[in-house]
């Protein structure tokens, strides 16, 4: 008897994990798999050609066998739901959310930083003469200002960016941080900051105003 254990994208196979033939060994690696699945920002969206929901999950699947029973779970409005393969290939034994840690371009940055690097190199990073910094976010843009300059993470969505100022935020509230002040969503003042930023980057207007990565 073969058994995987796969990451799916959407209801569809990403990757697999793991094959084997013992299904004591192949339960004992899923769970591995599932306890030590630990991330601060899991990837929400994906960006290939359009901005658009996505959705992992983690499976330990069997060879289909007559008679096998269909995985009972429950769908996004928690109702109880049979999930079977249509194709009669695998039948599933366990399944669970799987979660990807979120990388962010960072403008002036060539490589994509988690959370937890913006976190460390960005809000913690020390300046020299520096009060205080402050954290705001524009459409999907989140700024990070010190000492007349600043950062602009460039988030997929709105909703992301609203996303990664609230664990920034948690985590300067639960650290018990100084000299950072959280002022959130810019709604006054727009044209100025607008072309700040344009001043900064050079951007037209078209990716400027725009609220997603791809248009």
């Amino acid at each position: 008897m073969q058994y995987r254990i796969i990451i799916t994208k959407n209801n569809k196979k990403k990757k697999v994990l793991f094959k084997g033939t013992e299904i004591s060994f192949a339960r004992k690696k899923y769970f591995k798999y599932k306890d030590t699945n630990k991330v601060l920002f899991s990837r929400e969206h994906i960006a290939y050609k359009k901005v658009k929901p996505v959705h992992y999950e983690l499976l330990l699947v069997k060879e289909w066998e007559k008679g096998d029973i269909p995985f009972s779970g429950r769908d996004n409005m928690g109702r109880n739901v049979e999930v079977s393969d249509i194709n009669k290939e695998w039948t599933i034994l366990e399944k669970c959310n799987y979660y990807f840690e979120e990388k962010f371009s960072v403008f002036g940055i060539n490589k994509r930083l988690t959370s937890i690097e913006i976190i460390k190199d960005i809000l913690l990073k020390k300046h020299s003469g520096l009060l205080v910094k402050q954290v705001n976010y524009i459409n999907n843009k989140l700024l990070i200002h010190q000492n007349n300059e600043f950062d602009i993470v460039i988030c997929k969505c709105e909703k992301d960016c609203r996303k990664l100022y609230s664990i920034l935020k948690d985590f300067y509230e639960k650290n018990n941080l100084n000299n950072i002040m959280f002022t959130g969503k810019i709604s006054n003042n727009k044209k100025n900051i607008y072309k700040i930023i344009k001043d900064k980057t050079g951007w037209d207007e078209f990716k400027l105003y725009r609220t997603k990565s791809r248009p």
